[in-house]
């Protein structure tokens, strides 16, 4: 499928998902995201002695060892297992690593740090489960791109040892809203829009800042002691300066961060069967297989640097 055909797609789809209730917006999503469909060799595999609804995202292989720590988009306001699925099972199959998927709560039925507090619950959950923090990845999209580094700072500050890496695919950093992206790129972007993510960004945030570091990392403190970063966004998204700015900051704080930016592309355009996706989740792969110390089960990939600009 070619990513024009996508987008047209998720434009006609959205036009119709944000004029309804929030509840149908979100089975809307999850419809939308569904007609991707799923790599045949993974299953899901339901968790049942977690106190929120998990699962595991398992391919047919997979390094026994590590695991992606997945934190779902949707705004702090959408997003399920259901609408996951799309994203993190053809990055959790093409890695070889199984993905831990869980449904922290919701705004606005529930505010910040409701998100925070849930992604530490289960974050102690599969420490419990006896896997090593050096052998974690988190990766997160979107909203879920933000929290990845909320947590890390958030772990941090509690004393956890923290992952071996991050991936944050168009990470949700600043909700103050004030990058200029969100005013160029507000038509350009099928998925997303400044009217949307304002609405979303009131109601997570209730009474708090935007400018606390948890809510908008983008004003967090970081240093050498944190983890490598992988960001990926599309370079028509009005998360696109979010992405730009997390960067800086984490450069200029000594942290190993890298950026790609994938010309023309649109909102989590990795979630879509359209080539620059099959692109962006192998770079997904060589830059784990680059920041753990043993080698991983996995393909022979694609030559990545040929559509992304550094």
């Amino acid at each position: 499928m070619k990513s024009d055909v996508v987008e047209k797609t998720i434009r006609t789809a959205q036009h119709i998902i944000h004029r309804m209730p929030l509840e149908n917006q979100r089975s809307g999503q999850t419809t939308l995201f569904s007609v991707r469909g799923f790599p045949k060799e993974v299953v899901f595999e339901p968790v049942e002695d977690f106190s929120m609804t998990a699962e595991w995202v398992v391919p047919d292989e997979y390094d026994e060892k590590k695991i992606i720590f997945y934190t779902h988009g949707g705004g702090y306001g959408m997003g399920d297992l259901a609408s996951s699925r799309a994203l993190i099972s053809p990055i959790a199959n093409y890695c070889k690593l199984r993905a831990f998927s869980f449904e922290y709560r919701l705004s606005p039925e529930y505010h910040f740090p409701a998100p925070i507090e849930d992604c530490t619950k289960a974050y102690e959950y599969i420490l419990s489960k006896g896997y090593e923090p050096e052998n974690i990845i988190i990766l997160g999209d979107s909203a879920g791109g933000g929290l990845v580094f909320a947590l890390l700072q958030y772990f941090k500050q509690k004393g956890y040892k923290l992952p071996r890496c991050g991936v944050a695919l168009s990470p949700w950093a600043d909700l103050t809203i004030t990058s200029d992206t969100y005013g160029k790129m507000d038509k350009a972007d099928p998925l997303l829009s400044a009217d949307v993510l304002e609405k979303f960004a009131e109601d997570y945030i209730d009474d708090d800042s935007p400018l606390n570091p948890l809510i908008s990392p983008v004003f967090g403190k970081y240093d050498e002691t944190y983890p490598p970063i992988l960001i990926q966004v599309g370079d028509k998204e009005v998360l696109y300066g979010d992405s730009v700015r997390m960067n800086e900051v984490l450069q200029k704080s000594g942290v190993d961060c890298k950026l790609e930016v994938y010309p023309n592309m649109f909102h989590i355009f990795q979630l879509w069967k359209i080539k620059e996706a099959e692109i962006a989740i192998d770079s997904i792969y060589e830059f784990i297989k680059s920041k753990c110390s043993d080698d991983m089960i996995g393909d022979d990939g694609f030559e990545a640097d040929k559509l992304v600009q550094a």
